[in-house]
This record gives structure tokens, sequence and C-alpha cells, in this order.
């Protein structure tokens, strides 16, 4: 199964200049909790720039760059075909957490069946976002509110039909 884990804010920005633009601990230790010893996707600008690798999870890397290669990282793997990883992953028992970019998010969002987002309060100074979210598309099934976001555990409300 695959689920969207991503904080968005009030313009659905996610991100500023490859990182996060604003610092929630309360939403850095949910996404701790909810991927660890899971798989986790992302792309490979999204890997680069994160300060350490991610403890006890299998990361699987997307790139288009046939030379790139992981050094150092045991749990990872580099995948180069994300629509045939996401054909073939998008019905599996396992679960494996989308973790971005937006150009991840964007191709896996069809493929997901759940979505686990905090909503961040507020507009933030951003220059990528969740474009393609649309609450409309969800239920939501869990709900906690934060001072600074809403967490929400999301399952979709009809599948999408994605060929």
């Amino acid at each position: 199964m695959l689920i969207t884990i991503v904080a968005i804010d009030e313009n659905k920005g996610i991100g500023l200049k490859g990182k996060l633009p604003w610092h929630l601990k309360e939403d850095l230790q949910l996404f701790k909790q909810n991927t660890l010893h899971h798989n986790i996707l992302m792309g490979q600008t999204t890997y680069d720039h994160m300060p350490r690798k991610l403890k006890d999870r299998h990361t699987v890397v997307c790139t288009i760059d046939p030379e790139y290669k992981i050094e150092g990282d045991d749990d990872a793997e580099v995948i180069y075909d994300l629509k045939a990883f996401l054909e073939e992953h998008q019905y599996d028992e396992e679960e494996f957490f989308i973790c971005g970019g937006a150009s991840i998010y964007r191709q896996a969002y069809p493929y997901c069946q759940k979505a686990y987002i905090s909503f961040v309060k507020g507009e933030h100074e951003v220059d990528t976002y969740f474009d393609v979210f649309n609450i409309d598309d969800w239920n939501i099934d869990k709900e906690v509110e934060y001072d600074d976001f809403i967490y929400r555990e999301m399952s979709r409300k009809q599948p999408l039909m994605v060929k």
C-alpha cells in the first residue's frame, strides 16, 4: 500500500530551497513514529538534502540519473522507473510511505490509498507545493490538533483508476 506522508501549509506549500520551511517537533515525531521499520520512497533531491540517513527504514530513492549510486546506506536502494514501482506496489500489504519531493508526490498521488498529512497553520515562505492534493478526495479517519498544525490520517474515498 502506498501512503502519502507530508506537511503542508494553508497554500499547499511543502518546501523552501530543498528544506522544510518550518521546524515542528511534534510533526517530526509523528513522521518517525509512522515510518519507523517501514519502507519510504523519495526522490534523489529529497534524499540528497537530508542531513543524515533515516535509521531503521528501508529507503527507496527514485532518480532519472543512470549514474546515481548510494554509498554508505545499506538500507537504501535506487529505482529508475517510478511509474513501474508505483504500479507494482499500489496494492501491496507492505506499506511504502511517499516522502517527497514535489514531483514524486505529484506522480504518486493517484496511487496512494492513504494520506498522513500535517496541515500547518498559516502561510509560509515556500517555493515548492503539493498542488495535486484535494481534500475532497479523502475521508478523515483520525484527527489530532497541535498548537501549530492539525494532523490527519485519511483514506481515499474512491480509488483512482490508474493505467
